[in-house]
């Protein structure tokens, strides 16, 4: 399942960044995740006073950061090909330790800076050398800092987390109704732009963390292999899909990344 999960997850991004045209593909991903949202908070609705109560602005401002996530990462695969932007993005484990510590929620260890500085050095070697465009770049980093914080924010707040993700749904409808329009996109669908939708707004938001939680309640140790995986996994697939062929500095990059989240993640051990 962990490998079938990060396939999907690694599809992604070679996927937008072939289909374009990322205001369409986004309002389309959150009418259908919304539509199915709303059926399931229909069928907690017993619980659901009891669920928001108290916690609605954590829940807000949870949705609003993965939101920004999403927005971020169909941006930045308009500038760079989607492996760099996937191995940024990847950088979230760190950030999450980060602003972890910072917020009081734990400590910051010396393996948790050592892995943060190893991963951060395999973000400019990604970046550098390539000479990426500088805007796809900040957007992947900033994508990545929006779900590090959603991620927090969502770890305290003390609900299922199945309501959680379809309220998250819900919020950001409005959102993506409102970047639809001042984008001005005029890009009619196509079958390329379909299948993204679709990949999005049925798979990406709910089959996929379905999985994800039930891996969780399987094997945290596998499913912590996902944050290894859905990298390699974005270079492997974005060859056939999307016609890109990594370099040896984004390989290079990208094991470097990988060297640190393992290194931050063993702070404990």
């Amino acid at each position: 399942m962990a490998l079938v999960l990060a396939l999907f997850w690694g599809s992604t991004y070679p996927i937008i960044r072939v289909a374009g045209s990322p205001s369409l593909i986004l309002l389309g991903r959150y009418i259908i995740s919304a539509a199915i949202s709303m059926a399931i908070l229909v069928r907690f609705r017993k619980d659901l006073g009891n669920q928001v109560h108290t916690k609605l602005s954590k829940i807000l401002a949870s949705g609003a950061g993965n939101m920004g996530f999403v927005v971020c990462m169909y941006y930045a695969l308009l500038y760079i090909p989607s492996g760099p932007v996937s191995a940024i993005i990847y950088t979230y484990p760190l950030l999450i330790l980060l602003i972890s510590g910072l917020a009081g929620y734990s400590g910051i260890s010396s393996k948790t800076a050592l892995g943060s500085l190893t991963a951060f050095a395999g973000v400019l070697t990604i970046y550098a050398p390539s000479q990426l465009d500088i805007s796809g770049t900040l957007l992947s980093f900033l994508a990545a800092v929006f779900f590090a914080v959603s991620s927090v924010i969502s770890s305290r707040i003390p609900i299922d987390l199945v309501i959680l993700t379809a309220i998250q749904n819900i919020i950001g409808l409005p959102i993506a109704v409102a970047i639809y329009i001042l984008a001005g996109d005029s890009t009619g669908i196509d079958v390329t732009r379909v299948i993204a939708i679709v990949h999005q707004g049925l798979g990406a938001s709910f089959l996929a963390y379905i999985a994800w939680y039930r891996l969780l309640t399987r094997s945290i140790g596998v499913a912590s292999s996902i944050v290894y995986m859905v990298p390699a996994a974005t270079y492997i697939m974005a060859i056939p899909i999307a016609g890109e062929t990594p370099t040896f500095y984004q390989i290079l990059g990208l094991i470097l990344v990988l060297i640190g989240i393992y290194i931050a993640r063993r702070r404990g051990s």
